[in-house]
């Protein structure tokens, strides 16, 4: 937002016409300067000060040297006040070229500027850069570990503000305390070139989170987990460790024990390997020793996941024997005393 300064003090436009009366006397222009905008510049001395329409500075104070190219030895003379950090303003050429005049630099030209608009250069500090502030801290102290993501909240927010520029940085936090059991620290903050706003005293809490696989939907007892029905979602590390969450790539293709609801922290309790035989499922039954190979239609008497041992009954003989679930509706004998020849021929 534009706004004129509010130290320059107003003068009447006489005084202005006066001024500008001067600065053409000084110069020695004639009335040749209604002419072209080129055939003005060119009866410019080299000596000659010349106004500029748009000026950034990073100083509390204005110079000739900011407003006036070719300013000299007086560049470094202060004539106004700057606007604050971040802010801009504008003054009318009249009151620059009068301004210029005082402190003695007496051959100016307004270069057919009618005015000039002043910017304060600044830095923007953000809430989101005072709290990434603090993480790292937290980190660097070891407070937390260095690996682990930082959520950081403060109890009161903070708009943003302008900072000088040219410093070190634009901000810092200092003299920070931690709680780990309640996760409350406290801590100051100063913005360079803010010297308005003093120390602002910080506090708020910061919790530690980790990855961790949340249900997403709700799965019944007994289906097999996909990769969609997981969610990897950021929790408290406590929270986080006192649920024993599972190894995602351990958890997926395995069935699930029991229901969960969306928003279950996956453990590893509540998941075991998918059956792969149901009851009453028809089977295969094989037997393999050296040469020997045997293998002859079942029907599965229980459930079975691989590698559980289960009884199968011989669809030809009827005799129930028992063989270990290797896939799918596949089962193998692997006791050596079992009687092959209740398998039949194949």
């Amino acid at each position: 937002m534009k706004r004129a300064f509010l130290d320059m003090a107003k003068r009447p436009a006489a005084l202005g016409r006066i001024a500008r009366t001067v600065c053409l006397a000084i110069l020695g222009f004639t009335a040749a300067l209604t002419g072209s905008q080129t055939a003005f510049a060119l009866t410019i001395d080299t000596d000659t000060a010349i106004l500029k329409a748009n000026v950034t500075v990073e100083d509390r104070l204005v110079t000739l040297g900011d407003l006036f190219i070719n300013a000299g030895p007086l560049a470094g003379t202060a004539v106004f006040r700057s606007p604050s950090l971040g802010q801009s303003g504008s003054i009318k050429a009249d009151l620059v070229l009068e301004a210029a005049l005082r402190a003695g630099l007496n051959k100016v030209t307004a270069n057919n500027i009618a005015v000039v608009n002043v910017a304060r250069a600044s830095e923007l500090v953000t809430e989101a850069d005072i709290l990434g502030s603090v993480a790292s801290q937290l980190q660097a102290k070891g407070y937390v570990s260095a690996t682990a993501q930082v959520d950081v909240e403060l109890n009161s927010h903070i708009t943003d503000q302008h900072a000088a520029v040219g410093g070190f940085t634009p901000f810092e936090v200092r003299n920070l305390r931690f709680d780990r059991a309640s996760g409350r620290f406290i801590a100051n903050l100063t913005i360079y070139g803010r010297e308005d706003l003093g120390i602002v005293h910080l506090n708020g809490r910061a919790v530690e989170t980790v990855m961790v696989p949340v249900v997403s939907r709700t799965i019944r007892s007994g289906e097999v987990l996909s990769e969609n029905d997981i969610t990897m979602t950021p929790m408290p590390r406590q929270r986080a460790e006192a649920s024993n969450p599972a190894n995602l790539a351990e958890v997926i293709g395995k069935a699930v024990k029991q229901s969960l609801r969306p928003g279950t922290i996956a453990s590893a309790a509540f998941f075991t390997e998918p059956d792969m035989v149901k009851r009453s499922d028809t089977v295969t039954i094989m037997f393999n020793a050296g040469n020997l190979n045997l293998s002859i239609m079942g029907k599965a008497l229980s459930d079975g996941t691989k590698g559980d041992i289960i009884p199968v009954q011989n669809a030809q003989t009827n005799r129930i024997i028992r063989a270990q679930v290797v896939g799918h509706g596949l089962l193998q004998i692997t006791t050596p005393n079992q009687n092959v020849a209740s398998l039949g021929a194949n």
